[in-house]
């Protein structure tokens, strides 16, 4: 079957149902009087064959376009649907994966086939489906939001969900390894047990001094749009750890906060609602604080979500210097 007839057939499972529906309200309507009983019994005949179509290209031909088959050097490979208008190419994935047993990294070699929609978590998971299932890997949501396909994917710190095959491709081979700034589990997989932790020693939700306010709020506290622009840019974490891992700081010495942490703690200090004024920045006013910070800037290119950490801790590093020579814990 060539590229014509394949398309005349999805144009024909994509209409053939809503066709369907209304070829048999029209039969049906048709047919209560004698005078348009042969008109009935065509649009039932068309509805059959129409309906046999549809049902031939989505169960039969749909199937068999999304199946396994061949073989590369010995190791059967994923082969995308084929439909009309997308190329497809066959691409190399070099993964690096972590062995608890050896503790040493391995790279296993595979192949599969990707075109322009697919990203690496897409191709990952059809070779974990469908060639190796020992491969593992951290995924949830595939949509860029809950941050937790990170890896690294030629050597820099990305979301996999969000990382397309063809672009990132050289030479049709892909490299994917876990990201080193997070203790290793397995394969893919990091621990984020000592990320948490140092997010949660930082306190990072609103503080008021009447601790009731969180049960029963006797209003509203609003916030113009000035309030808001102080701190809304750095709301948008999605906690991925991109940012530690493209840090050099974190991957030198792990009793660094941490440019994620860090960036959380102005989030809430320049939220006008927060009380907890100068006790927040006494928190991150040390070395392994924001004075541990060189300023590389590393954890703001790696950011998916276009969060600038290397700026929050900046702005952290002159409010704790204003508030060492005003006093007070004044907002910033």
């Amino acid at each position: 079957m060539d590229a014509h007839q394949i398309m005349v057939f999805e144009y024909a499972a994509m209409i053939g149902i809503p066709m369907l529906l209304v070829l048999t309200s029209l039969a049906y309507a048709f047919a209560l009087t004698w005078a348009f009983m042969p008109l009935g019994v065509l649009l039932v005949l068309a509805l059959f064959v129409y309906g046999v179509l549809s049902f031939v290209e989505v169960f039969v031909h749909g199937a068999a376009r999304g199946s396994l088959e061949g073989k590369i050097e010995g190791k059967t490979f994923f082969k995308v649907a084929r439909l009309p208008g997308k190329s497809i190419e066959r691409i190399t994935f070099s993964v690096k994966r972590f062995d608890p047993h050896t503790k040493a990294l391995r790279t296993d070699t595979y192949s599969a086939e990707a075109d322009g929609h697919t990203n690496v978590l897409d191709a990952l998971i059809n070779i974990k489906d469908n060639v190796d299932p020992s491969l593992s890997m951290r995924y949830s949501c595939r949509m860029g939001i809950c941050g937790s396909c990170g890896m690294n994917v030629n050597g820099k710190p990305a979301l996999a969900c969000e990382t397309n095959v063809m672009e990132c491709q050289k030479n049709g081979v892909v490299e994917v390894s876990p990201m080193l700034g997070h203790p290793l589990l397995k394969d893919l997989v990091t621990d984020f047990d000592d990320f948490f932790e140092k997010h949660k020693a930082l306190e990072p939700h609103l503080f008021r001094e009447n601790a009731m306010e969180k049960y029963r709020a006797n209003r509203i506290y609003k916030q113009n749009p000035e309030q808001e622009d102080k701190f809304l840019p750095f709301s948008y974490c999605i906690m991925c750890g991109l940012c530690l891992d493209a840090c050099p700081v974190v991957n030198s010495n792990p009793s660094f906060i941490g440019p994620q942490s860090l960036s959380q703690t102005l989030r809430y200090r320049a939220d006008s609602r927060d009380q907890m004024g100068g006790k927040r920045l006494d928190l991150v006013d040390s070395l392994e604080g924001v004075w541990g910070c060189e300023f590389i800037g590393a954890c703001s290119d790696a950011c998916p979500k276009g969060v600038d950490p290397a700026l929050a801790i900046q702005m952290l590093k002159g409010d704790i210097m204003k508030d060492k020579l005003l006093g007070g814990g004044k907002k910033p």
